[in-house]
């Protein structure tokens, strides 16, 4: 028997997508690429994924399937990463976004939950999709998300956050693989070349403290992010 969940759009029949309210659709994006040892590859796409489905319960905004695979250049040094050109990622937020429109969509969400998506999704949101109307936001630009980061995760960093880290692991259950201490290297201007950023950061993070690792505040910031988007979906 198939149960109809509208915030999960994969989940739907046909027709049953037919019958969705026309107004928003949230797209969910996030990357594949290394992030230390402290989080999965996933880890971008994972918080981004729960994040449009959580507000998607609340909201009853549909979620389509999380684009998975992200512009990773800078991480292609390391082992597990997948990278799509920005060009490529571009068309494909493109493409999906000329099918937003041509279901009766008037607005797309995209929701990142990587940095590196950036210049592709602003790119994309720049075209026209007749009807429709496009917009990017990473999580910490969702209301309020700058300023709760902070309070939580003073020193947070630039990649493998300790604020995305205590993320992850509250969505994956609350089993981190083990203490995280220490501080990662700060930030430098080599995003954009794998070589470069291998070597300024060997052990694959930038500027995070890994000593404020805390699944409980992970919970907090990720509820407040669900608040944050609900009232973004939710604007006329």
């Amino acid at each position: 028997m198939h149960i109809f969940t509208p915030m999960e759009y994969e989940l739907l029949l046909s027709h049953q997508a037919s019958l969705l309210p026309v107004v928003t659709v949230l797209l969910p994006s996030g990357s594949l690429e290394q992030h230390g040892t402290e989080a999965p590859l996933g880890c971008d796409a994972i918080v981004a994924k729960h994040l449009c489905l959580e507000a998607g319960r609340e909201t009853g905004a549909p979620v389509l399937p999380v684009v998975s695979y992200g512009d990773s250049l800078s991480h292609l040094g390391f082992p597990g990463t997948f990278s799509l050109a920005t060009r490529t990622l571009a068309q494909v937020y493109s493409d999906i976004l000329e099918s937003a429109s041509r279901n009766g969509f008037r607005r797309c969400l995209i929701i990142s939950g990587h940095g590196g998506n950036r210049s592709a999704a602003e790119d994309a949101c720049a075209r026209d999709y007749g009807g429709l109307s496009p917009r990017y936001l990473g999580w910490w630009q969702l209301p309020g998300a700058a300023e709760k980061e902070r309070e939580l995760f003073p020193e947070s960093g630039h990649h493998v956050t300790s604020s995305e880290v205590s993320m992850v692991w509250f969505l994956l259950g609350g089993t981190p693989p083990g203490v995280f201490t220490g501080k990662y290297p700060p930030w430098q201007d080599v995003f954009g070349d794998p070589e470069a950023f291998k070597l300024a950061y060997p052990d694959g993070g930038v500027g995070g403290d890994m000593s404020q690792v805390s699944v409980a505040k992970g919970a907090l910031l990720f509820n407040h992010l669900v608040k944050a988007l609900c009232l973004v979906v939710r604007e006329p």
